[in-house]
């Protein structure tokens, strides 16, 4: 079988685009021949697996929309000259045979933050909302890998979506971030090199946007915590993006010295073994990977409803804070999880080894080889 995966641009700190390769290395593993074509590779190395291969489909244009659409445009070229058996999409590209969907609906979020003019007028908002148009209007076949239940609910109440096109795909995450038989020497290990003494409270929040992810509201939570814990916290933010906002949060709010800014990190089970609780406290998150990863590692986590993998928090005795956000309510869950840590990182072990969150890419192989023994049958 003969396998297209397609995205934009490939970012390898992205959750989508490791959820993009994970499924790739899976259909090469089971023989299948695999090219991902991206409009950019921003990575220094490329994927070493047989039957895998990385092309790079440069396109003309001077805004990331209109290198968007140019791409939708040359890609279709592409699949029409290559014959392959199946194609799948990492954004919204319409004329592919699947549509894997790890953004929310923004038919839905963007009149959220801007007016219907503003999203008429400018030529990055109608683009945007034209090519998802064209991929979830009826008719148009593409088959949609969702996350999160309230994707499905927004895309069909919003463009009429035929629901036998949803295929629900479960959560996905790095197998290495399973609870590690040597946790206790590597979380030493890595507090050490990340100057975290043993007796500090270490919260972590993992991302490449700290504003979407929250990183303000992290910060704010640890300077409203009680003058004892404060003392003895630290909060890492981690991810591929500027510091700048949340630094200058973190010095009005006189808590500078406790927010470590390491930058874009691929230690992401080291960093997870290393912490006493994972926070996303996101303002807009479809699904939420690194809440899986921190319950597979055993650690307790503090969310925002927005995130679609929120429930699984709650499951594994985690905290889940609803809007209108309070800063207020979000310090005092971090100290109520610190109040019974003991009893709650047992919990969070517990649970660990009893949950399974690697078959997303297994699952959505199986639809694509399912897909085309159905068209080849016909």
């Amino acid at each position: 079988m003969r396998i297209a995966f397609a995205s934009f641009r490939y970012f390898p700190y992205g959750g989508l685009e490791k959820d993009m390769l994970r499924m790739a290395e899976c259909a090469a593993k089971r023989g299948h021949d695999v090219t991902v074509i991206s409009g950019s590779w921003e990575d220094d190395s490329i994927p070493d697996i047989p039957g895998l291969d990385v092309e790079v489909l440069k396109v003309p244009g001077w805004s990331n929309h209109t290198r968007a659409d140019n791409f939708c445009r040359r890609i279709n070229e592409l699949f029409r000259q290559r014959d392959f058996d199946c194609t799948i999409g990492f954004n919204r590209i319409p004329g592919c045979d699947f549509y894997f969907a790890a953004d929310n609906c923004y038919a839905v979020e963007m009149p959220k933050k801007h007016s219907r003019s503003v999203l008429k007028i400018f030529p990055r908002y109608r683009t945007y909302l034209a090519l998802e148009e064209r991929v979830f209007r009826p008719g148009a076949g593409t088959k949609i890998f969702y996350i999160a239940e309230r994707q499905k609910s927004d895309y069909i109440s919003c463009y009429g979506t035929e629901e036998e096109r949803f295929i629900l795909l479960p959560p996905g995450m790095n197998p290495a971030c399973r609870l590690l038989d040597d946790a206790e020497s590597v979380r030493k290990e890595k507090r050490r090199e990340l100057g975290v003494a043993d007796g500090d409270f270490l919260l972590l929040l993992l991302g490449s946007n700290f504003r979407q992810k929250g990183g303000d509201r992290a910060i704010r939570a640890v300077a409203g915590l009680t003058p004892e814990l404060k003392k003895r916290t630290k909060l890492i933010l981690a991810g591929a993006d500027t510091p700048d906002f949340c630094r200058k949060i973190a010095e009005k709010y006189a808590v500078a010295d406790k927010v470590i800014f390491p930058g874009a990190r691929k230690d992401v089970p080291e960093l997870l073994t290393a912490s006493d609780i994972l926070l996303l406290p996101a303002r807009n998150e479809s699904a939420g990977s690194t809440i899986v990863e921190a319950i597979s590692c055993g650690v307790p986590v503090i969310c925002s409803a927005e995130c679609g993998f929120a429930p699984y928090a709650s499951s594994a005795c985690g905290k889940v804070l609803s809007e209108p956000w309070s800063d207020e309510l979000f310090s005092r869950a971090v100290e109520e999880i610190a109040e019974n840590y003991t009893e709650r990182k047992a919990h969070a072990v517990a649970h660990a080894r009893t949950v399974d969150f690697t078959r997303r890419a297994d699952e959505a192989v199986d639809a694509l080889e399912n897909f085309v023994r159905t068209k080849d049958a016909k």
